[in-house]
Formats: structure tokens, C-alpha cells, sequence
């Protein structure tokens, strides 16, 4: 009995019945190996979907340059062989980083002639406006500033520190005045330093502010107040801008980006 169990057992274990009493060799179990189930992305693939999304899909990653100029360039390596550097996004100490380098490296290439700084940020760093600032002041080459779209906090201060009588800004652009902004945690001492620089860090601005206009301290505390929103013309009588850029054939002339680059407009 125990020997009839032994066999069957072994027959359920090994063998598949075919018909009538006839057993095959039941196939043996496979070999564990690893592998990326259909919902797995091939291995890299999170790279390459990486560098997909940091290309913007709303700026072309290239530009085709005619036979004499070479080959194709990237737009912002365009700008920049154009002596145009583009602020688009809040200036944090990365995009002074970047910014200031393009700066000196421009200025050392050819100290004479003018660079185009173009500047669309709603906010940003004092300290790394600051940052920029300072560059902007020790070279010699004059950097022209545009404003386009929004410019606010901090960054108002950047727009006006472009040399004199090179700072424009769009016709529907705006700009926007207000106290820096900042936060405190810790002990009362902490707190009493951080409010400290905080307020150090305020009348830095408004002392740039006043140099870069030409108002008065307590004129510059009136308008930096509370958040005070200006037009192109009102930033123009406030001497923000020198001027201000109009219509769309003035903006883009008939050559197109060359010209614009150029800045003949």
C-alpha cells in the first residue's frame, strides 16, 4: 500500500498521463532568470526621457546657419555669438552664476561693445541680483537691458542698473516695485539677526534703486512699499527705462532674428 502511494506519488510528480494509462515526461520548470516586464522601461530609457523633457518642445534645440556662417548652433549659443544673454525664469544663484559668466566672458572677447540683456522674471534673489550688479559695474563693457513681459522684485533693481540711456522695456511689458521678501524661525536672537540682514538687504535695494534713477531715498521707500505695479511709461517717469520699444516693426525688423540679434530696431 505504502509502495502503491510511493509510485502514484511519484507518477503525479514526474509524469503527465496521456489517454488511457499511457505517461509522458512532464516538462521541467525553467530556470528563474530576470527579467523587465512589459510595463519596464528598457534600461537607459529613463535617460533619454530625461534629456527629452529638458529640451523645451517651444524653442527650437537648433539653428540652421547659411554655408558661409557654418554650421547649425543652438539658439541660446546663437544669442550669445550675438552678444544677447536671455534671463527668462526667477534669478536664483544658478541663473546669476550663469548670467555673470556669460557676462565676463563676452566682456573679455570684445570690452567695447555694447551686450544685450534681455530679462523676463518676475522674481528673484537679491543676493544674486546683487551678484550680477556688481559684474555689470566693474566692466567695461556697456550692458544694455530690455524688459519683456514681467519684471518684478529684485529683479526691477537689475532692469534699472543697465547703463544709461540703454534700458528699454516692451510697450505692454510691466514692472512690479515691492519691499524684498524674507522669513525668520528660531531663538529670539535668531530671529532679531535674520530681521537685521533682512532690512540690510532692503535698503541695499532701494540704494541702487535711488543711484540707478535718480529719486530720492524717501520716494524710492513710497514705491517699493507695498506691491506697486507700473506700465512702460510710468516706469519710464520713474527712470527704470530710458525708453521704450513700440511697435512690431520696430521690434523685429524685415531680415528677422539676424537684425534682432544685432539689436538694429
Amino acid at each position: 500500500m505504502v509502495g502503491a502511494m510511493a509510485a502514484h506519488s511519484s507518477t503525479a510528480a514526474g509524469c503527465t498521463r496521456h489517454g488511457a494509462g499511457r505517461l509522458a515526461p512532464r516538462a521541467m520548470p525553467r530556470p528563474f532568470t530576470p527579467s523587465l516586464s512589459p510595463c519596464t522601461p528598457p534600461l537607459g530609457a529613463g535617460l533619454i526621457a530625461q534629456s527629452r523633457r529638458v529640451q523645451d518642445p517651444i524653442i527650437p534645440p537648433y539653428i540652421q546657419l547659411s554655408p558661409q556662417q557654418g554650421d547649425a548652433i543652438d539658439l541660446y549659443g546663437y544669442m550669445l555669438q550675438n552678444r544677447i544673454i536671455m534671463v527668462g525664469k526667477r534669478v536664483n544663484d544658478a541663473v546669476a552664476t550663469q548670467v555673470v559668466a556669460s557676462l565676463l566672458a563676452l566682456d573679455s572677447i570684445n570690452p567695447n561693445e555694447e551686450i544685450r540683456l534681455y530679462i523676463n522674471a518676475g522674481a528673484g534673489s537679491p543676493y544674486a541680483i546683487t551678484g550680477i550688479l556688481d559684474t555689470i559695474r566693474a566692466m567695461q563693457a556697456p550692458v544694455s537691458t530690455i524688459g519683456v513681459g514681467m519684471v518684478g522684485g529684485a529683479v526691477a533693481v537689475l532692469l534699472a542698473g543697465g547703463a544709461k540711456g540703454r534700458r528699454f522695456i516692451m510697450a505692454n511689458s510691466r514692472v512690479m516695485l515691492q519691499q524684498p521678501n524674507g522669513g525668520a524661525m528660531g531663538s529670539a536672537d535668531e530671529v532679531n539677526i535674520q530681521a537685521t540682514e533682512l532690512n540690510r538687504t532692503m535698503q541695499l535695494m532701494y540704494t541702487f534703486l535711488a543711484e540707478y534713477t535718480g529719486l530720492p531715498m524717501d520716494k524710492v521707500e513710497e514705491e517699493c512699499d507695498r506691491e506697486h505695479f507700473l506700465g512702460a511709461e510710468e516706469s519710464k517717469e520713474l527712470g527704470i527705462v530710458d525708453g521704450i520699444i513700440g511697435t512690431p516693426p520696430a521690434f523685429m525688423p524685415r531680415n528677422g532674428l539676424l537684425q534682432f540679434a544685432r539689436g538694429n530696431f
